[in-house]
Parts: structure tokens; sequence; C-alpha cells
């Protein structure tokens, strides 16, 4: 299966995404038989068919082959990534691994009783042979295990049908956009966050993104802590923004704003763009935000794709979209 693409290619430059074992490395947490390849007549042999494959823990020796199979589909990966899935979720990232070759991950990241799924890829020769499926019931099976209760994930518009049969069910698009942002001046009402303001703002978040992501915000703060944005009225927060350039181009997310508060949204949005000093920006949003859907039509950015939020067991933690201006990774949410 084919995971989520993290980056446009604008005008050449990469827009990055935003973005320890509990078993040890090696140990199958499923074995999986496999049908044997079957090549087209006429095509050369890459090496022996393949019997099985063992689905275990990613662990930070698959870096490299991680990013080698998530290249082919040109999502931009880096190894800082996935190292930052790796911390956020140390034992819920999976490979599928044959003849001692990773040829197959996913990663989830766990919000309370609420997880994320993303990064799923298989290598393009094995695909459809159940190795897609193998990482999902691996994971799944670890998620319920930790408590999770809801399982979200954006899916590309092709593999719907993939994660309907899995039980996942549909909640709405997000689009990713790109393009040029303009320049306007810094805003007075905006500041770079705070240690101090980690905790009040986790809980404000959490009312729109519907659990508590206080790990990953601890660690955006240390990681980029002069794109971390914060926008306030007498004390009370109003909007964050976090922005991760990289060269002249900056990934968006997350950008959370308190509903009817679009002058906010925009506050920060040039604010971070001015910090930043790039003239390219990406990220990804919901349809279901009417204001933010106006804003980026303002901008005239150029749409590139649109992905399904999905959801599989309970419908809880869904949040509020109206609230959600950029994800923080089509990835973990």
């Amino acid at each position: 299966m084919q995971g989520l693409r993290q980056v446009v290619r604008a005008r050449g430059r990469r827009v990055r995404p935003l973005h320890v074992q509990a078993f040890p490395e090696g140990k199958a947490i499923r074995h999986l038989r496999l049908p044997r390849v079957r090549r087209a007549r006429g095509a050369r042999a890459t090496g022996d068919d393949v019997e099985a494959a063992n689905v275990r823990r990613l662990t930070d020796r698959d870096i490299d082959a991680a990013i080698a199979l998530t290249d082919l589909e040109h999502w931009g990966y880096t190894r800082a990534d996935f190292r930052r899935l790796l911390a956020l979720s140390p034992d819920g990232c999976f490979a599928a691994e044959s003849n001692g070759r990773v040829v197959g991950v996913l990663t989830t990241t766990t919000y309370d009783a609420v997880a994320w799924l993303g990064a799923v890829i298989v290598t393009p020769e094995l695909r459809g042979k159940g190795i897609g499926k193998a990482m999902m019931d691996a994971a799944l099976e670890h998620l319920r295990g930790k408590g999770v209760r809801s399982v979200r994930l954006n899916a590309y518009l092709n593999a719907i049908p993939f994660y309907e049969r899995l039980g996942f069910r549909r909640e709405y698009e997000v689009i990713r956009w790109h393009g040029p942002p303009g320049t306007r001046g810094r805003l007075g009402t905006v500041r770079p966050v705070r240690l101090d303001d980690l905790e009040a703002l986790a809980r404000w978040d959490q009312a729109y993104f519907g659990a508590n992501r206080r790990a990953l915000l601890d660690r955006l703060v240390d990681e980029v802590p002069a794109t971390f944005l914060i926008a306030e009225r007498r004390g009370a927060i109003q909007g964050v923004i976090v922005g991760n350039p990289s060269g002249e181009a900056c990934e968006i997310g997350p950008w959370v704003v308190a509903p009817g508060r679009e002058t906010v949204a925009r506050d920060l949005f040039h604010t971070v763009v001015l910090a930043a000093g790039v003239s390219e920006v990406a990220f990804s949003g919901p349809s279901a935000n009417d204001a933010l859907l106006e804003f980026v039509r303002g901008l005239r950015f150029a749409e590139v794709f649109r992905a399904l939020r999905m959801v599989w067991g309970t419908d809880e933690f869904a949040g509020d979209p109206r609230g959600i201006w950029g994800v923080g990774g089509l990835e973990k949410g």
C-alpha cells in the first residue's frame, strides 16, 4: 500500500514535512506466508523468489531503508522525520522484512486513546501480496493493547477501498496546497511559544485536535523555537502555528486557530513566513474548514492533491475541524 505524499517540489526545491524498541531487533511480531512472486516472461530475476515476510518493530537501523522506500513515491522523508516518529512512538512503528531486506514500513503516533497511522508503503514488486495488511494487522493489534479506541489516517483516494476492507470509515477530505505566501509585516500580537506556555497550549489545542498532543508540542518547541508561534488576546490563547523551514521553502503545521478568528489565522501565517524567511510554503488542511478554504482561494495557492481522513474503532476524539488550519503531518494528525 502506498502511504501519503508529504512534500511538493516547488520550483526545484523540497518542502519537507514537519514531523528504543520494546522488542529486540529482528523479533517477529507476525509471520506472514506469501505466494511466490511470478515474473513476467522475459523479465530478469532480481533475487530469490519471496516466500515469507516478518513484521517487526522499526528501529533506528532501518531508517535508511525506510527512506529508500518512501523516496520511491517522492514523499521527501528525512532521517529527522523518522527519528521524530520513532521518538513519539518508540514501540509503534513497524517494518516488514523479507530475505533480510526491509520491504515495507508503517508508523503510528498515539495521543491518549487515539492514534494516527501513516507512512504506509510496500516495495512495488510485492504490493498486493498481503504485506500491507499484515503490517496493518500488527499495528492495530499493538494499538488495541495500548488501550487505543480510535485510529485515524489520511488515505490516498485510490487506497480507500483497502482501508474500508479493514473497517475504516470515511470522515472528510484533507487538501494539500503550496505556493508563494506573499509578504506582510510582523504582527505584534504574535510571539514565539515559551516553555511555560505548553501546558495551557496542549489543553487548548485538545479542543480542536481531539486529543492531548503535549509530547509533540514539546518536541517542536525544541526543534523549531523561532517558528513555533502563539497568538493571545488578554492572556487567552487565540491560535498557534508551527513552521519547519528548509532552504527557501517551509512546511506549515500544526496551525490551529479558534473558530471565528480569521484575522488571527492570517496574522499567524504571515508572521511565521517572515520568521522563516522563505518564498514558498506548503500545508495540508481539512475541507471541513470553510474559513481556511476562503483564505487559500485569496492567496491563489495551488491544490496538490486530496486525501481522505478515515477512522477505525470509536468516533471519539474527532476534534473540531473548524479550528484546524494546518495538520501537524498527514502521518501523525
